[in-house]
């Protein structure tokens, strides 16, 4: 299906938020590799698996052996920031394992969203593969059914709900949740290299990935030289206009970039913080807060680690970078 569609998928994708040609590129390679590593291992897994038992079960010939079974139906809720790999990626180890599956679309990814809608029945029997579009309301409705395995990507807060709703019928569930990813600059580190790479990090996927780092801890002897250096890769790797670059990346909706623009304290932004949420468009955001910068040293600014503690607790995915110095 993505092989045979790559152009599309591509297309898709890039209506959504990811403008980026190595971010679309990459969630389609990704996707239809992990379909072949799992069709690579596929037979080693289907064999049973001796396990230990009991001595004196040992001695008297017995063994016991464990023989990998279905789950049943399971039920995969994909989110926006992975058009598709969060969502493929799980739904064909489910497959792989022999069960069947319910693929939850995110209602934020229109164009990838409406491409599957078309492609999945082409592609599968309604019986072992089935794409369901909406919002809160499907979702609720969906997590009422008695399914066999639920896996959820997205936020804790939503990932609490989904558990919930699981143990009315005890359905195991995965629960692949989202979190802060904090870079650590210390006094030896190669600042230039250091920066640019956390820069990159940071403003790919729109900000967006799970994987993104948050937010950055610079030691106090080299803050001012990491952020310059930030600042420059900026320059470097989006140019001076960002917004007319393919590279950069869109916020998935207005809704989001609005958002997000509310954490920003203007006093501290060192770099960008511009936005345009009808245009979907947030500029890369580099602020700064004075935070524990020595191991013996805590600073006396509560203030400033009170707002930088405000925005790092909130799984925010965006641009909005925080610097603790």
């Amino acid at each position: 299906m993505i092989n045979e569609n790559q152009g599309r998928f591509h297309e898709a994708l890039a209506k959504d938020f990811k403008t980026a040609t190595q971010e679309y590129i990459f969630e389609t390679a990704a996707s239809a590799g992990e379909a072949e590593l799992q069709k690579s291992q596929l037979k080693e897994r289907m064999e049973p698996v001796e396990a230990p038992v009991p001595r004196f079960m040992a001695e008297t010939g017995h063994k016991a052996m464990i023989y990998r079974d279905p789950y049943g139906v399971a039920l995969v809720i994909g989110p926006f920031n992975g058009p598709l790999l969060p969502l493929i990626r799980p739904a064909i180890a489910v497959l792989a394992a022999g069960n069947t599956c319910v693929l939850k679309l995110s209602e934020a990814l229109t164009a990838t969203s409406d491409l599957l809608l078309e492609l999945v029945p082409k592609y599968f029997d309604p019986r072992t593969v089935t794409a369901v579009p909406g919002g809160k309301e499907e979702n609720t409705e969906l997590l009422k059914l008695p399914f066999d395995f639920i896996f959820f990507t997205g936020s804790t807060n939503v990932g609490k709900v989904v558990a919930r709703a699981a143990a009315e019928n005890l359905t195991p569930v995965l629960l692949e949740l989202g979190g802060m990813n904090p870079a650590l600059v210390d006094e030896t580190a190669n600042i230039a290299d250091a920066a640019k790479k956390i820069v990159w990090g940071a403003m790919a996927w729109g900000g967006q990935w799970c994987t993104s780092p948050g937010y950055a801890y610079v030691h106090e002897s080299v803050a001012k030289a990491f952020v310059a250096e930030a600042k420059k890769a900026l320059v470097e790797l989006f140019g001076d206009e960002p917004k007319s670059n393919s590279d950069y990346s869109r916020i998935i909706n207005s809704h989001a970039v609005s958002r997000l623009a509310s954490l920003i304290d203007p006093a501290k932004v060192i770099a960008g913080g511009k936005s345009d949420p009808d245009a979907r468009y947030l500029d890369q955001v580099g602020t700064a807060s004075t935070w524990l910068s020595t191991r013996a040293r805590e600073t006396t600014d509560r203030r400033s680690r009170k707002n930088c503690m405000n925005c790092s607790n909130e799984l925010y995915l965006g641009r909005v970078k925080i610097f603790p110095t």
